[in-house]
């Protein structure tokens, strides 16, 4: 039985774009690569355009097809998975977090400062279609056509599975506490003895509680936000280790091995993503 390829082996690109700077693509062809639980600052949209794959989030699992989209708010943890060891073509979108609260605050008539996906599995041909055809259009560097696209999509997507999420201003709970004392330095955060100290806790307590409430471990939640810091500094050409250790690393390999497990892609097929400048319209 041939071995699977590896993540360098992958066909799978980034991409970024001048013209759309709210916009990130993923493609990725012919992958069985697993992801660690993560989560996304941007709305996820992803399409499967060969196989299956296994989405798991809200404590269930969720089956996606060829065909099917699959939407994720921002900052829900989460992950997605090959079944059975069989391959999967996908695109993944990622919309700015800021750019779908203004859509959604003018549906509303009113102020939205986060929101929750009523729905993960979307199973709609004519979605689908109009999905592909932005990828195209991206691809092709027809932004005009692509800006146009969007727009009507994401209302779509928002106002038919979207809804504005309540915040408490009032809410100052220790597990909010403890995530803001975790990302005060992400690169050095607070041992867990520490903080266990700190907030009266027993480390057990924190770890129980942090995940009641955002649905990952503490240092889950470290590594997760070291991969998206890294991602920015990547995107600005740093050298690899540089970025390895800004965000905490402790070497190079240790970098590499995290990113492959977050993203299913390496530092360096990341970096070499295409910035795609709008020289057509």
């Amino acid at each position: 039985m041939p071995l699977p390829p590896s993540t360098k082996q992958i066909d799978q690109h980034y991409q970024h774009f001048t013209a759309l700077p709210q916009l990130g693509l993923r493609s990725t062809s012919g992958s069985t690569q697993g992801y660690k639980a993560h989560s996304h600052p941007q709305l996820s949209i992803g399409a499967v355009i060969d196989g299956q794959t296994c989405l798991t989030i809200d404590g269930g699992q969720h089956l996606i097809g060829t065909g099917e989209l699959v939407i994720i708010e921002p900052e829900r943890v989460h992950a997605c998975n090959p079944i059975d060891g069989q391959s999967r073509s996908y695109h993944m979108l990622y919309v700015d977090n800021h750019w779908c609260l203004e859509r959604l605050s003018r549906l509303y008539q009113k102020p939205t400062r986060r929101f929750n996906c009523d729905q993960r599995r979307i199973d709609n041909p004519e979605l689908f279609k109009r999905y592909l055809a932005l990828i195209d259009q991206l691809q092709q560097q027809r932004y005009k056509q692509a800006e146009t696209t969007l727009e009507a999509l994401a209302l779509e997507l928002l106002s038919r599975w979207c809804s504005p999420a309540e915040i408490d201003d009032s809410a100052d709970g220790l597990e909010q506490r403890l995530r803001r004392r975790l990302l005060d330095d992400i690169a050095q955060p607070p041992s867990l003895d520490l903080l266990a100290v700190e907030f009266g806790r027993s480390k057990e307590s924190l770890i129980r509680r942090f995940g009641q409430a955002f649905g990952i471990t503490p240092k889950a939640f470290i590594t997760n936000a070291r991969i998206e810091q890294a991602k920015l500094l990547l995107q600005n050409n740093a050298p690899l280790v540089e970025v390895a250790m800004a965000v905490g690393f402790s070497d190079q390999s240790q970098f590499h091995r995290a990113f492959v497990n977050y993203t299913a892609s390496t530092p360096r097929q990341y970096q070499q993503s295409r910035s795609i400048f709008d020289n057509n319209d």
